[in-house]
């Protein structure tokens, strides 16, 4: 039987965010010569730092499972289970990126290994996920 793997917000890609715009908010600042242009800029990239943040924070706790011999993944989001039989996944040495394609709820998830549990999770997940590739080139 086939585990849930839980995916938990990433505070790596939090900081990786907010690092990302307050380089672009010390960019402006120091760029930008209209003082109007420079204030709303900054204002514009603040509340979208919010944004972000807050979505990256209240993502939840997502549970992931690989079914191998139905070569798809489910995802259960808020007691909600979702099947994905179509995905893309990019895999890098460290993170991977799991695009979930269906007709009603399509997902992007980036998985790194402070996502899950442990790291002995993250690497068998990621195991799986290839596992899960060969098994449909076939």
């Amino acid at each position: 039987m086939q585990e849930y793997y839980e995916v938990s917000p990433s505070r790596s890609q939090l900081i990786f965010v907010l690092t990302g715009h307050l380089l672009g908010a010390i960019t402006i600042y120091f760029y930008l010569s209209p003082a109007f242009l420079k204030w709303a800029a900054l204002a514009a990239l603040t509340v979208a730092a919010y944004i972000e943040s807050r979505r990256l924070i209240q993502h939840g706790i997502i549970r992931l499972r690989i079914n191998l011999t139905r070569a798809s993944i489910e995802v259960q989001h808020l007691g909600q289970p979702y099947f994905y039989c179509k995905y893309k996944v990019y895999q890098t040495r460290w993170f991977a990126i799991l695009k979930l394609i269906d007709q009603q709820h399509n997902r992007t998830l980036i998985l790194n290994s402070d996502c899950f549990t442990s790291l002995e999770n993250y690497r068998r997940f990621r195991f799986d996920l290839r596992c899960l590739e060969h098994s449909d080139a076939t």
